[in-house]
Formats: C-alpha cells, structure tokens, sequence
C-alpha cells in the first residue's frame, strides 16, 4: 500500500447484502494499490456481511465497518464512512453501483498540470439491475471527451438558481459519485457542525458546502461510474406513490425524526415526499437556513417549474397525479401564490408505451441496458470502457469558458 491513498471508495449498505457483496467483488477486482475501500453494513442481521467479509479483509486495501448494535441513520453511517478514510480524494457511492478506480490517474494526471484539485466530477451511466425493469430501457453513453476546471461561481449559481429546466438543479458536484479531497472534507467538518455528514438527505447536503468550501472544480464528460438500481434501491421507489410512502416512512423513522416537520420548514411547505424536487430544495432550505446564505436571486421561479418537471417523472397515472396535486398545493400556499404561475406540469407518459431507441443521438450512444447480457453495473461499466475514449487521451481543458447548462 502507499503511504497515503490516492482514492478512498465509501460504500455505505443497509439490508441489500447480495448487492453489496457483489459490488465489494466488483471493485476488489482491480488490484490497483493506491485505493482504499470503505465498506459499511447496517443492516438488521450483521451475520451476514460479518461472515462475508470474513476472507475480504485480509485485503490491505479494505475497511470493514460492522452493523453496531442499533441501526445507523443513514447520515451517520454515511459520516463513518468518511471518518475512517484515508485517502488523498473521497468518493461515495451506493451498495448497488460501481466506479472505475483508474479514474485516480485521471486526477494524478489533472494535478500535474494544475497543482491543486478540490473537486474532480465525472459524468456517470445509469443501468437497472436485473429485478428492476418494468419497462424495457436503454443506457445513455456520454461521448464527449473533454476535461474542464470550473469556476465555483459559476457552479454555486447552476446549483442554488435552479436553472435548466429540469427536474433538479444543475452542477451538482460532490463526493456521491464524485471525489471530492480528504483536505476540502476536513474543513467542511471543522465548519459546519463538527460531522463530515450532517442533514438526512446527504448526497445533496455534501454539495451544498462543497460549493462554499472547495475552490478548484474538475469535471471529466467522460464517464467513470455507474449508478445503479436495484430493486430494492430508493431510486426504485420514486415513480409509485405506494412505493414512495413506504420509502418515506421507513427514512424517517430511521432518520428519528419526520424532516418535514423540522423548524426550518416552518414557511417552506414542500414535503420530501413530493419527489426529486422537492427533497434537494428541502436540503438547501435547510443549508442556506442554518449557515445564514442568502437565497440566489429570482430561484423560486425555476424552482417552481422543476416541480413540474418532477411530476413528468412519475410511473403510473396514480402517482402523477397525486404528486401534480401535491405540488400545486404547495406553491399555492408559499409567497401567497406567487410562483404557481410558473408550475407547469409535464404531461404524464405511459412510460410502458415508450418508443425504445438504440444508436447515436447528438453526443451520447444509446444500448440496450440487456445487451450482451450484462448482469451487473461493473459489467456495463467495462463493456462500455471499450467503446469509449481511452481515459488517457482525454483532452485537458482547464484554461477555457466551460458551463454544462
């Protein structure tokens, strides 16, 4: 092992033992010494990751968090997981994803031609693992080749302005499927609250200090990772309305406490359980509330059309109109109905009734999320490794105007 490694994985697990025993083989597949892997279980039956992990310790490279003797929240097992990394650079990811960790010569090469490197991003794949495919779909292949330093500025105001029209706010840099550098983590501890993890919606709490924390920005439009579905994934849950109670109520009764009911939300009436949307402008509210930023200017407005955006996202009828209602409720009551003029839900579509596409369109290459018979994210990942730029010849950007959106 080096004195120091370059990279250190976090993955957090909760009771999704045979997905996380099979991205631990995944990544341990890479013999690479410069990494370091954080695995955390928190499941109900600590056996079974126990008895699994028994031989994969032996690995120098691994960290071996146990499930404790109460069930973590997930923003605290989260937080474990950073306090036992060592590494120069911290990545996040879930127990049924995978990220390519020669992604670390990348930020060894970017470094050499810019000392210093907070933040490095890259673009990811999604992929639905087998158990999780109600309706047949295909695998988005980002083709672009470039590397770019981005002004914090010009994040800060993607992130927290809302702009894009999409369902959620652009330039989300952080250390879920990102690296963000032990150094950047340790003074975002030393500033907010004394944890490295601090709000229940982690991923988009980490984004909002690294964007008033880090200052040097890295992002790679070729992917290194994939985030994947299972069925048992949160990202699972979010289209069926049943599916997102039962999500809902299970978070917070492991979180202690029902977030929307927080103090912060006193005069923002926009339940997590609304979606996407919602949830990440929750995380701000709560961020910008606590540490006294102020709002950027003109945000609700294309907050407002987000939400409609969101309702787009919905699985069945059912779903789409109780969160289209929800919604409308929501911006009826904040600012006395200033912002429901600009709440325009997209049309629901049958997503069973979807045109299914394969080949090139503008900079992505479209798949079949089945092809080859691909079984697991690590093997998406590496089929399409094959098909893209080589992470070598990527071409370094850093002196030039670069805005994603």
């Amino acid at each position: 092992m080096f004195a120091q490694p370059k990279l250190t994985i976090c993955v957090p697990s909760r009771n999704r033992q045979r997905y996380f025993q099979e991205t631990i083989r995944s990544h341990l597949a890479n013999m690479r010494t410069d990494v370091e892997f954080v695995f955390a279980d928190n499941s109900d039956d600590a056996s079974i990751m126990n008895s699994f992990m028994e031989d994969v310790i032996a690995d120098p490279r691994v960290k071996y968090l146990a499930s404790g003797d109460r069930v973590y929240p997930m923003v605290e097992n989260w937080d474990r997981c950073v306090e036992a990394a060592t590494g120069e650079f911290i990545c996040m990811i879930g127990d049924d994803d995978y990220v390519d960790v020669d992604v670390a010569d990348l930020i060894s090469r970017s470094q050499a031609e810019h000392a210093l490197i907070d933040v490095f991003v890259w673009n990811r794949l999604t992929y639905n693992w087998p158990g999780n495919r109600p309706n047949h779909c295909n695998v988005s292949v980002p083709l672009k080749t470039g590397v770019h330093r981005l002004p914090r500025s010009v994040l800060y105001q993607e992130f927290f302005s809302w702009k894009g029209g999409k369902a959620s706010p652009n330039m989300a840099f952080g250390f879920y499927h990102g690296a963000v550098s032990k150094r950047v983590m340790d003074k975002i501890k030393a500033k907010f609250g004394g944890k490295y993890c601090e709000y229940p919606v982690v991923d988009f709490e980490n984004v909002c200090k690294v964007l008033v924390t880090a200052e040097n920005m890295f992002y790679s439009e070729r992917p290194f990772s994939v985030l994947g579905s299972c069925a048992e994934s949160n990202s699972a849950k979010i289209k069926v309305i049943e599916k997102i109670k039962e999500q809902h109520a299970a978070f917070m009764a492991e979180t202690g406490r029902n977030i929307d009911d927080d103090p912060h939300m006193k005069d923002f009436p926009f339940p997590s359980i609304l979606g996407l949307a919602a949830c990440i402008a929750q995380t701000q509210h709560w961020f910008l509330t606590t540490y006294g930023y102020s709002p950027m200017k003109g945000w609700e407005a294309n907050f407002a059309e987000a939400c409609g955006v969101n309702c787009g996202m919905m699985g069945n009828r059912a779903a789409y109109d109780t969160v289209v209602e929800g919604y409308r409720d929501a911006l009826s009551r904040w600012h006395g109905g200033e912002y429901l003029e600009y709440f325009k839900p997209a049309a629901f579509a049958d997503p069973t009734g979807a045109q299914f596409f394969t080949g090139v369109a503008d900079d992505f290459l479209l798949i079949d999320e089945e092809i080859a018979g691909i079984e697991t994210p690590a093997e998406l990942y590496h089929l399409v490794d094959q098909m893209i730029a080589r992470p070598q010849d990527l071409t370094l950007n850093f002196d030039e105007h670069f805005k994603a959106a």
